[in-house]
Order: structure tokens, then sequence, then C-alpha cells
């Protein structure tokens, strides 16, 4: 009788869990698809990620039968450890390394193994916990082989991915040390639940709680990566380059915002009227190396990037030429390039964002 409450007051806790982490999944989705706009190829493997846990979460929730999951099986393994070792390899060294892209090949094809195994199966009735009573140590020996290579080779390359995290010295580098910190928590959680999963469930397999602890690590897992997506580090959402060189945030010390290389030539010599004005454009004139780490100590001072800081300043200067009673027989269109627009129409959209309301309506406020 308390086995039977206790097994009960488990079940209903995990379960109340589970939707808490599919609840939590999908606001870490739309975050995630929101706030982070650059480079795409990461934000395409870690949205798949995502939403691969999110599934598998959302299957466990609905307590599908057994075939269900064996039929998304290979789409669900193939989403969460093949784009999330793309992704872990990506923000590591930057690309995807041609050693992750073998281990990832490997890992698809055991796991079309395993999927063969399980089809042949199709025809048996199995309750829900057969998919977990798979990996006991006395049965379904061929499809435990293929599913332990998949684990074995996942461990082999994560392990392998932390080992060049942790051999990159580079202290003084806030950017860095921020993402070496975020990196080293999420191959924590994956390494915990891939050891729970596959070494202690063979201890655990004898006992009436298997099936309840084989559902915990799962979402353990999910909810905890849901969880790490909020607190991913926040200049990872500010890029608008089509490619991260995070080899530079490795080695390089902090750049710092001078007079020098930023405050006199931006302000004082007002660069933001050359109707050229880029990020690129700045740096080549101003011998600055560092392209990344310029713009994140422009986002880090203005909370903007480059590129909007001198639409600010543009804008600011335009109100400032329209209320001087010399440039009062300027044409909007004038202003506007007077101020480092091209056009009087690139000057309506920024108008509106740094001071409201449309240029003609400032000149009619003026002219009264």
């Amino acid at each position: 009788m308390l086995f039977n409450l206790i097994q009960i007051s488990w079940s209903e806790m995990i379960s109340l869990f589970n939707f808490v982490s599919i609840v939590v999944g999908f606001l870490a989705l739309g975050d995630f698809l929101i706030r982070f706009k650059r480079p795409r190829h990461i934000k395409i493997f870690f949205s798949l990620f995502l939403f691969s846990l999110l599934f598998l979460d959302c299957l466990l929730w609905l307590e599908v039968s057994f075939q269900v999951l064996v039929a998304w099986s290979p789409i669900i393994n193939f989403g969460i450890w093949v784009t999330g070792l793309f992704t872990l390899s990506i923000l590591t060294v930057g690309r995807i390394s041609r050693w992750v892209w073998w281990s990832s090949a490997l890992i698809f094809l055991l796991n079309c193994y395993n999927y063969s195994v399980l089809l042949d199966l199709d025809g048996v009735v199995f309750d829900r916990r057969s998919i977990f009573m798979l990996r006991g140590p006395d049965s379904f020996s061929f499809v435990q082989l293929g599913r332990y290579g998949q684990r074995i080779i996942l461990l082999i390359s994560i392990i392998k991915l932390a080992r060049v995290i942790f051999s990159i010295q580079a202290v003084r580098n806030l950017y860095w040390m921020r993402l070496k910190r975020w990196l080293t928590i999420m191959i924590t959680v994956a390494t915990v639940v891939i050891f729970c999963n596959n070494i202690v469930a063979i201890w655990v397999f004898k006992t009436p709680y298997f099936f309840e602890f084989s559902l915990c690590v799962y979402v353990f897992f999910c909810l905890s990566t849901f969880l790490l997506v909020f607190y991913r580090p926040e200049f990872l959402n500010n890029h608008n380059v089509s490619k991260l060189d995070f080899k530079r945030y490795m080695r390089a010390i902090d750049l710092q915002l001078t007079d020098a290389n930023f405050f006199v030539p931006f302000f004082q010599d007002m660069y933001y009227l050359n109707s050229g004005a880029t990020i690129d454009h700045f740096c080549k004139q101003y011998g600055i190396v560092e392209f990344d780490q310029f713009n994140e100590q422009i986002i880090q001072r203005y909370q903007m990037s480059f590129s909007q800081l001198i639409n600010q300043k543009r804008i600011e200067y335009f109100v400032s030429l329209a209320k001087d009673p010399n440039y009062a027989y300027y044409s909007i269109e004038a202003l506007a390039k007077e101020s480092g627009f091209n056009s009087r129409t690139a000057l309506y959209k920024p108008f509106k964002k740094f001071h409201g309301g449309t240029p003609i309506d400032l000149i009619h406020a003026l002219s009264k």
C-alpha cells in the first residue's frame, strides 16, 4: 500500500515537472528565435536541438505508445545529439570540425540500425514502459550494442570539445570567460545525463523505480537545457555577422574604447556624418583589428550596435540643423544629406526610432 502511494506521488510529481519543462521549453525556444539574430547556421542548429528536446518532452508527457516513440526515434536522436554536437563544436572552435562530422555520421548510422531492429517489433504489443526496459542488461543485446555505441562516441566527442575549452587560457577576456562558463555547465549537464542514463541505469534496472528514474533523467536534461538558454551570454544575441570567429575571443585581451580609437574620431570629428560610415570602414580607418570586441564594447556601453549609434547621432544632428535659423530654407532631403543620410527615405525609419513622429512633423512644429 505504501509502495503504491509512493509510486503514484512520484509519477504525479514527474508528470508535473514534465509539464513545467514543456512550458519553459516553449518560452526558451521563442526567446532564442526572437533575440538571437546571426550567424544563421548556429541559429538553425541550436533551434533544431531545442525543438527536438521539446518534442521528446511532449511525447513523454502525452504518454504515447512504444510504437510512436520508435517511429520518431531517428528524428529525435538526430535532432538532439547530432545538432547539439554541431552547435557545441561551432561555439567551441568556431566551426564544425571534421571529426565532429565523422562522429555525427557514426551516431546517425547506429541510430538507423537501432531503428531497423526496433521496427521489426512493430507487430508486438508493448506498453509505454517497454521503451525504457530495452536498456536492461539482459534484454535486446543488439539494440543495446548500437545504443551504447552512440553514447560512447557522443561522450568521447563531448570530452574532446571540453578539453579544447579548458586548454584555452584567456583569463583577461571577459567574453570568453562568460562563454566558457556557460559551455562548461552545458557540457556537465549532458555528461551527467549520459552517465545516469547508461551507467547508473544498470543498477537501477532491478528496482521498481527504473521507469521513473529514466523519465526523471530525460526531464532533468530537457528542463536544465531550456533554463540554460535563458542564461546564455548576452553578447551572443548581439552579433550581426554571418560568421563568429570565436578564436578571436579566445586569444585576445579585452579591447578598450579610448579617445584615440573611438571617442575623438566618432564624436568630436563627427565620423557619423560620413555617408559611407560603417563599422568595417571605421575599424580599418583607425587601425582596430579586434572587430568583434570593438562592436561588443559599443553594445555594452551604449546598449545598441555601432550602426544604430550612427543613426542616433545623425538624428540628433538633423534635429539641431532643423532648429538652426541658418538652415531654415533647407529641404528635408538636403538636411538629411547634411546629416549623413544618403536620401530622404533613409531618414524616416531612424527618425521614428530615435525621435518619434516624422521629419515633416518636426519642421511644422518648429515653423509655428
